[in-house]
């Protein structure tokens, strides 16, 4: 179960559900994005901007990591044009993963195909997981 207040869901399966809401949220205040990173173990949140090419390589990696990745992990996004002020990253696309609250890992950018992107975020997560003995399937 994840934990973010006032999420409205109507005429979706839990599996639509669970895809597009609560593994893709959209976090659009400050208070949403403390609620989703002290409310849930394990959080990664995709800074992104529309339009931006990159960024959406990164917007496919995460779908796809999102169905492999142990489902406690609650993925959320943030889009930097509309939400300045909870959008603290120096470039986009970036993504940032908390563990109970605490900053573990953080990557800027991305690699040129969703594949290779993919491929080294799992393992760059995973190494950081393996070195404070998370067990999660990443």
């Amino acid at each position: 179960m994840y934990l973010l207040e006032n999420v409205e869901i109507s005429n979706m399966s839990y599996e639509q559900n669970y895809l597009e809401v609560a593994l893709m949220y959209e976090l659009k205040s400050k208070e949403e994005l403390l609620r989703a990173v002290r409310g849930n173990d394990i959080v990664l949140i995709e800074y992104y901007e529309p339009g931006n090419r990159d960024c959406q390589v990164m917007y496919e990696s995460m779908k796809e990591f999102s169905r492999y990745a142990d489902r406690s992990i609650f993925f959320c996004r943030v889009n930097v044009r509309e939400h300045p002020e909870i959008a603290d990253v120096n470039d986009v696309p970036a993504i940032r993963v908390y563990y109970k609250g605490e900053l573990i890992f953080e990557q800027m950018g991305v690699l040129s195909t969703v594949e290779l992107n993919l491929k080294v975020i799992r393992r760059s997560i995973r190494e950081v997981f393996n070195k404070r003995n998370i067990h999660v399937k990443i």
